[in-house]
């Protein structure tokens, strides 16, 4: 199965996801290690723009690909999730379960509806689990975004 991420050119092809760790995120807390995909590259592309402050980085589009084995992933439907899931700036209860899924490591993957557009998903990608050595990460191409979404001309 196929996500895609966009990332600093640099760590594009990471996967030790130091990063998500030393940081947490919206579904990991601090220390907990995992990689956040979309499904689609537009999704992507909108969630990663909601972090940007400016269009300084190198970025480029990764294609991420997870062992085609439904057994290994997990789909998290809204009526499982935590009331707050979707609060912003953060959401204790979304960072609680989603540590509590990486920690039980009995998934590689689970899918969640994005905070910006619920009805599009990402994954929460683990990479403790033991089929995390499957997970291919290939750049595709330089990423940019339209000089218009900066509102420049």
């Amino acid at each position: 199965m196929r996500s895609w991420r966009i990332a600093v050119e640099d760590a594009a092809q990471d996967k030790t996801c130091t990063t998500a760790a030393a940081n947490g995120g919206h579904w990991n807390a601090v220390g907990v290690p995992c990689m956040y995909t979309g499904i689609t590259v537009e999704l992507c592309a909108l969630e990663k723009f909601v972090h940007l402050n400016g269009d300084g980085d190198k970025l480029v589009l990764v294609a991420v690909d997870v062992p085609d084995d439904p057994e290994l992933g997990y789909e998290a439907g809204l009526d499982t999730l935590p009331p707050d899931w979707c609060d912003m700036p953060a959401s204790l209860g979304a960072e609680a379960f989603g540590t509590r899924f990486l920690q039980a490591n009995s998934h590689l993957w689970l899918r969640v509806p994005s905070t910006i557009i619920p009805e599009s998903r990402n994954l929460i990608i683990n990479p403790r689990h033991p089929a995390y050595g499957e997970v291919r990460l290939r750049i595709v191409r330089p990423f940019a975004f339209d000089p218009r979404m900066f509102k420049r001309q």
